[in-house]
């Protein structure tokens, strides 16, 4: 981590560490770190990177008590996560603004800019919900929050987050897996052949995907990004690539691996797999550029790719997986970002 913090006052017995989500904000990475106690009680780092060379700098900015679910970037940089106790964390200078909280800075952390936090109600027609939040999306409208339990809310101000899509069944598992905005639409992802599309009023439109009705009970859309052509590009579970243009759903290629996520790097498009790394060509056709490298959920630096290690080595750190390409250099790396 950063030299501001004494990393040995914070290792009070067994403590686990696992990055739990990333985000690019005002061009710079940002990390989610999950830090899991001998009880088992977990809290969360929220800490900023740069990039010096070969080096990812980390500058720890602010711990909360609770595990954070998502961490989000908006049009102005700034940076907003969500935990699992409901509570709405950001950088955001909201310090005036009624029903915000400033964040108590952790003892062994220097001063930084000043974080916030209120707690965010899930508000229903039929009354307020119990939500478990699994991603976040800023739209022009609002922040788009999608939930295990196949429920998507918009939350503009004030203490709820209102619903506008209800796809929760009893007994189907799975849930919202990814909210994507392209040039085209936004879109949500998630269990069960899950495709919807949001139109400029807030209304969701539910797709059919390019299966048979029968089996789409079976597929988990796993997340998406902007394709090539502005529309929607997304990684099924058994390695179907889906295009979402309009009305039209279509499977362009097929990924011999499991796969794990969907990223673009240097106006090229990757899908991470259980095997590897494959380059999507665009013709169809799939090229493993990486064996053996296990990636989840990446982020676009610029000169590197920074991913999620979907199989972490060790308990007491965690860590990300880098691939520095310029023009001098291409290299993966694993540098850890949070330990013990």
């Amino acid at each position: 981590m950063s030299d501001n913090i004494n990393e040995s006052t914070l290792a009070h017995g067994v403590q686990r560490y696992q990055l739990a989500d990333l985000t690019m904000a005002a061009g710079v990475p940002w990390f989610a770190v999950h830090v899991s106690d001998e009880s088992g009680h977990t809290s969360s780092w929220i800490i900023r990177g740069e990039l010096d060379g070969e080096h990812l700098r980390l500058q720890p900015q602010v711990w909360v008590p609770d595990a954070i679910q998502a961490i989000v970037s908006d049009s102005d940089g700034q940076v907003w996560a969500i935990t699992s106790e409901d509570e709405l964390v950001t950088n955001t200078d909201l310090g005036q603004v009624p029903g915000w909280r400033q964040v108590a800075p952790h003892p062994q952390l220097n001063a930084r800019d000043g974080w916030y936090s209120r707690t965010l109600g899930y508000l229903a027609p039929d009354g307020q919900k119990i939500e478990l939040v699994e991603c976040l999306c800023w739209a022009s409208d609002g922040l788009l929050i999608g939930t295990f339990s196949r429920r998507l809310y918009r939350w503009t101000s004030g203490d709820g987050a209102r619903l506008e899509y209800d796809d929760h069944v009893v007994g189907t598992l799975g849930g919202v897996n990814n909210i994507v905005q392209t040039q085209d639409a936004i879109y949500a992802l998630g269990y069960a052949g899950l495709i919807l599309r949001r139109s400029v009023d807030g209304t969701w439109l539910r797709m059919d995907g390019p299966w048979p009705t029968e089996a789409g009970a079976f597929i988990n859309m796993i997340a998406g990004l902007e394709g090539p052509r502005g529309e929607l590009w997304a990684i099924a579970a058994g390695g179907s690539v889906v295009s979402v243009a309009g009305d039209v759903t279509r499977t362009i290629a097929q990924v011999p691996g499991e796969p794990l996520g969907i990223t673009r790097f240097q106006c090229q498009w990757f899908v991470s797999t259980l095997d590897g790394c494959y380059e999507l060509l665009g013709d169809g056709d799939t090229v493993l550029i990486k064996r053996d490298i296990l990636m989840g959920k990446s982020i676009d630096a610029g000169n590197c790719l920074i991913a999620v290690d979907a199989e972490p080595q060790h308990a007491d750190h965690a860590q990300v997986h880098l691939w520095l390409r310029t023009r001098n250099r291409d290299a993966w790396l694993r540098p850890v970002i949070c330990r013990a």
